[in-house]
């Protein structure tokens, strides 16, 4: 049996948007669900202004994943430092980062995930992996859509 070793993910776009609005929906991650649909839930359970805790759940291909994530945001950096403390991943934490540039707002995600499961993960990693950068990309899209409306 091989031990569980853990998945990296980086996503970038550059966005045509304020960084300040794109970090606005990364903060207001209560609006997750109307704009991702395989976001079902982002209940704040805890919120002091610079630091959430949200009850996540969401769909991939109809299984639901659900964990209760601890994020620590950064207004001045426009950073947005996350992890997992319970739920169905053994390790899921990672950085929203929004920058301005010079062709646009990068707007970047970086996730380290474990299930801790190797005996299972060698069977689901690869579509799990697939579907995380898949969700990953479709909120980047979003939040740009979604910072442009404001």
């Amino acid at each position: 049996m091989s031990l569980s070793k853990g998945k990296s993910i980086q996503i970038a776009k550059t966005l045509d948007v304020d960084p300040h609005r794109a970090f606005d929906v990364v903060y207001d991650v209560e609006s997750f669900p109307t704009f991702m649909p395989s976001v079902t839930t982002a209940e704040v359970i805890s919120s002091d202004g610079a630091r959430k805790v949200v009850k996540w759940e969401m769909l991939i291909d109809g299984a639901p994943l659900d964990w209760t994530e601890d994020i620590r945001y950064d207004r001045e950096l426009l950073t947005a430092d996350f992890k997992a403390l319970d739920g169905v991943f053994l390790h899921f934490d990672g950085t929203w980062r929004v920058r301005a540039g010079d062709n646009g707002t990068e707007l970047a995600v970086s996730v380290f995930y474990d299930l801790g499961l190797p005996e299972i993960e060698e069977i689901i990693g690869p579509i799990l992996d697939e579907r995380l950068r898949q969700n990953l990309d479709a909120m980047l899209v979003n939040i740009q859509t979604r910072a442009g409306l404001k």
